[in-house]
């Protein structure tokens, strides 16, 4: 009769194979975490082509809606270079059928179809006008400013409001004699529905931006960019205040900079500058830092703050009406509530 000692075998893994599956689920894990951290929402892909009509040789603007900081890649459909501007302008050379095709973040694409109608005789082409020339210029410098739209038989050009102007080049130079911001204005062939506006900033030299914050300038202070305060700047700025309040014309974009510069300052008037909009068009948004925000929340973003405005531009279908807005600021060191 066989004996029963009572022992039971027990089933043991080699501590060997135990480390390396340990150590081969360690990788796995980081990898699938920072998927899951680093996912992002695709943007969602949008845009839109201004204007009642498409015709050739007319230039239509391409309105981006997609909402984030990306990267943008334009094709037209019509054999001509890619374009990487987030809102751009194309002419299309024939009429026809094209498709439009935008990609975000080289990954994200969206078609769309787009019809060209031919030229009537009879019907006058309607030139949407673009200024090129320089951001900045120093004072006592000339500066170069060109229409760079196609078309076009006479050409008005206009700074600040003052009564120089030019109507017959495509290209005119002007002489800056004092510093701050100026508005460049133009309009192509009379037609004063679409008038462009280009925002500058005039600097002094930098000898003399030498000799006026040296003296300021104390060790360890941090620099900041440098922005004159002479005596006709700070006139510029009331009288263009002056002039808002006799005038019910809508305000040149260098005169909103001003006021909201001066808001964020926590000196300026916010339901004047909110009028302008609101009673312009009640659903207005601004393009602001590539976010589609509301005036109210702009003004809560900037106000008690040390800002840098980088751009603040409209597009206007007549002097009452404003159908598209854009600002890009910058927020320094040194506010208020920091």
């Amino acid at each position: 009769m066989a004996k029963n000692t009572g022992e039971h075998r027990q089933f043991r893994i080699d501590s060997m194979i135990s480390n390396f599956f340990i150590l081969l689920l360690i990788p796995l894990l980081a990898i699938l975490g920072f998927k899951y951290f680093a996912y992002q929402a695709p943007p969602e892909v949008s845009f839109e082509v201004l204007g009642d009509k498409h015709m050739a040789n007319a230039m239509l603007k391409f309105r981006n809606n997609t909402a984030g900081d990306n990267t943008y890649e334009w094709n037209f459909g019509d054999s001509t270079a890619l374009v990487h501007e987030k809102s751009p302008i194309h002419t299309y050379a024939e009429y026809g059928d094209y498709t439009v095709t935008l990609i975000v973040n080289d990954r994200y694409e969206l078609q769309e179809s787009i019809h060209i109608e031919k030229i009537k005789d009879d019907e006058p082409v309607v030139v949407i006008p673009r200024i090129a020339g320089p951001k900045q210029v120093y004072v006592g410098a000339s500066a170069v400013f060109t229409c760079s739209a196609q078309g076009g038989s006479s050409w008005e050009w206009q700074v600040d409001g003052s009564s120089q102007m030019n109507s017959k080049r495509k290209s005119v130079k002007y002489t800056f004699t004092k510093p701050g911001y100026k508005t460049i204005s133009l309009v192509v062939d009379g037609n004063r529905e679409f008038t462009a506006q280009k925002k500058i900033y005039v600097r002094v030299k930098p000898t003399e931006k030498h000799n006026i914050t040296s003296a300021k300038k104390s060790d360890g202070e941090i620099e900041k960019d440098y922005i004159p305060e002479t005596p006709e700047v700070y006139q510029v700025f009331k009288e263009i205040e002056k002039e808002m309040v006799k005038d019910e014309s809508l305000p040149t974009d260098g005169e909103l900079t001003v006021m909201l510069q001066r808001i964020a300052e926590g000196v300026g008037d916010k339901e004047k500058f909110l009028k302008y909009f609101y009673e312009s068009n009640k659903n207005l948004m601004a393009r602001c830092n590539g976010d589609l925000m509301t005036f109210e929340a702009i003004i809560k973003d900037v106000e008690g703050k040390n800002i840098l405005i980088k751009e603040f531009s409209t597009e206007r279908r007549n002097s009452t009406n404003i159908i598209n807005v854009t600002i890009r600021y910058k927020k320094k060191r040194g506010s208020k509530n920091d």
